[in-house]
């Protein structure tokens, strides 16, 4: 039976994520693992004063009950879930978690997060997103129905790109969805024509032990736009992706601060679910 691990705070993003967690495991037969982080976002329990001697035991039984009610949602029913409590605040350990339980996914809410506070902190989603061995579907609290009928793969298919479109088909397997396949390309110097791109694509598939490379090439999409974000949305939008696959380096610290992230970017601005996969 596939895992799920879904790290919960009792907030609306994580019932949203708890939701989708769902979905997912009534369609491919998985099971919920529900880890809430003692500490994380202990305001989200009570607001009354404890005593540091007895903090650990008073959070404890509160986040049971806490739990417990919780996990009165009538789209549960059928599911197996499993909840965990993880006396950690270091987000480290839910990439450890996932490791131990040989999670197939980890699904997180998100409010998303700009400006300063982006670059300078950025949100707990983006900690485990960089952090995390294991795909992390980060999902966003709307009205929007979850679907995994159709995943958009995004990436510029270089070689360190391999792992991340291996393990993307392997989802989409899973969820039995079809994959949109696509190539940004962009205006100045990173501008490709069609013969170098089917050049790093023939290269791509050929890594990957495509059965047939040429076939493959003709696939996927082109889109030009001014930037890999831009072209991202506006191509999901013409497909109606449910969900943006695309691959991360997982950079911290000022490395992140200089270069950024795409797929952190993706993943907070979305819309819709955005699957994160590290390489």
């Amino acid at each position: 039976m596939k895992t799920i691990l879904i790290p919960i705070d009792f907030s609306k993003e994580s019932e949203k994520a708890l939701s989708v967690g769902a979905t997912i495991a009534k369609r491919i037969s998985a099971k919920l693992v529900l880890a809430h982080m003692t500490g994380l976002n202990d305001s989200s329990l009570g607001t009354a004063p404890v005593h540091n001697a007895t903090k650990k035991l008073y959070y404890s039984k509160l986040a049971t009950k806490r739990f417990d009610e919780f996990l009165e949602k009538d789209f549960l029913k059928d599911v197996l879930v499993e909840p965990i409590m993880q006396h950690h605040v270091d987000f480290s350990s839910i990439s450890l978690l996932a490791d131990d339980i040989s999670a197939a996914l980890i699904v997180m809410g998100s409010s998303g997060s700009n400006g300063l506070s982006e670059v300078t902190t950025g949100s707990n989603t983006e900690k485990v997103v960089r952090r995390s061995n294991v795909p992390v579907l980060v999902v966003k609290k709307n009205k929007l129905n979850f679907s995994s009928e159709t995943i958009l793969f995004a990436s510029d298919f270089k070689e360190e790109s391999l792992d991340a479109y291996k393990r993307v088909s392997e989802i989409a397997k899973m969820l039995k969805a079809k994959i949109n396949l696509l190539y940004i390309n962009l205006p100045g110097k990173d501008f490709r024509s069609t013969k170098e791109m089917d050049e790093v694509l023939f290269a791509f598939f050929t890594r990957a032990q495509h059965p047939d490379p040429v076939g493959a090439i003709k696939i996927v999409n082109r889109y030009a736009d001014f930037s890999i974000e831009e072209g991202i949305y506006n191509f999901s939008q013409l497909v109606a992706a449910d969900i943006i696959a695309i691959p991360t380096h997982g950079r911290k610290g000022i490395s992140h601060l200089i270069h950024g992230s795409i797929s952190e970017d993706v993943a907070n601005h979305s819309i819709i679910p955005v699957l994160t996969l590290r390489i």
